[in-house]
């Protein structure tokens, strides 16, 4: 019973000597209305202080985003143009020499649209590493006519290419201010289900037309083509950015492998023929003419004759939302 009271009494001082210590916190809270939570600032010798300032950076940025796209593209086509543009080169010829009546002209392919997603790692604040995957599309459809005083054609040709690139790009953030950060990226990306389309149609009366289309699909080899983009983001808050950018873009490949053409005509069943594709050039009284043609395995192409390039070469303007987790 004694040791009781004496350890009740060690407990009450104890607790009388920690009122005393406070009391003067209290009075001071009770002056400017508040009371501040204080943290010890070492403990065992080791600064507390030091410890939470250096977690700080490491709480202010991501480890993961998603940047969302989509925008206009531009390719250069190159080949694909001079293949597709062939009777419409005819219609110039006879334009310049005042034969007949023309309307109309080759519009070349050039502009598309393309949208897709990379997922990005940081690997510090401003540096980071994306896998990404896009869709892109450019096409062209081109319309004329030529008449005189007994006939008249009316001429249709366009081309489409495709692609899918998978990219792998290294990302680089400069903050601008608070709100804005400047965007650099330059990677390399392999151009996969790349394929080509092209027809072209001639009509010569209501019921009497022939058209000539091909595909290609078949790819030998990895096309690997390089980027680079430029742009800005602002920021509405720490995880969510509207981004605007620039992108340059190397991808020139080698020919499909091969090709399907097909004829058709308004007399009779279409035809199918498999085989490499080709640009050829000929002489068109005053002018030179390129067309495309296949040539079957076992044939031999025409003297001059030339395997196309497929070039996907140009830029993209792209807008979209970057996400952070």
């Amino acid at each position: 019973m004694r040791a009781y009271h004496s350890k009740l009494g060690l407990v009450i001082g104890f607790l009388a000597v920690g009122l005393l210590a406070v009391a003067p916190v209290f009075a001071a809270g009770a002056e400017s209305s508040k009371i501040d939570f204080i943290y010890p600032k070492t403990f065992d010798g080791v600064s507390l202080a030091g410890q939470m300032d250096a977690m700080t950076p490491a709480a202010k940025y991501s480890r993961l985003s998603v940047k969302l796209y989509g925008g206009y593209t531009y390719v250069a086509a190159g080949d694909v143009n001079d293949g597709t543009d062939y009777f419409f080169e005819i219609l110039d010829f006879y334009s310049a020499q005042g034969l007949g009546t023309v309307t109309g002209s080759y519009k070349p392919l050039h502009g598309g649209y393309d949208f897709g997603a990379d997922i990005i790692y940081q690997l510090s604040p401003k540096l980071g590493l994306g896998l990404g995957l896009g869709y892109m599309r450019n096409s062209n459809k081109s319309v004329g006519t030529w008449g005189d005083e007994v006939d008249s054609v009316l001429l249709t040709a366009g081309a489409t290419l495709t692609a899918m690139p998978v990219r792998l790009s290294l990302f680089y953030d400069i903050p601008y201010s608070e709100k804005f950060n400047l965007t650099l990226s330059a990677g390399a990306a392999y151009y996969a289900s790349l394929k080509l389309e092209g027809t072209q149609r001639l009509e010569f009366a209501p019921d009497d037309w022939e058209e000539m289309s091909l595909v290609g699909t078949q790819r030998s080899g990895a096309d690997i083509g390089f980027h680079g983009t430029l742009g800005f983001e602002y920021l509405f808050s720490p995880k969510l950015g509207f981004f605007v950018e620039a992108v340059g873009r190397y991808a020139k490949f080698k020919n499909f492998k091969a090709v399907t053409g097909t004829s058709a005509d308004s007399g009779g069943m279409p035809e199918t023929i498999e085989g490499t594709l080709y640009i050829y050039t000929e002489d068109f009284d005053e002018a030179e003419l390129s067309g495309f043609s296949i040539v079957e395995a076992g044939d031999t192409p025409d003297t001059g004759a030339r395997e196309p390039k497929i070039d996907l070469s140009g830029f993209s303007l792209r807008a979209g939302f970057r996400i952070r987790f």
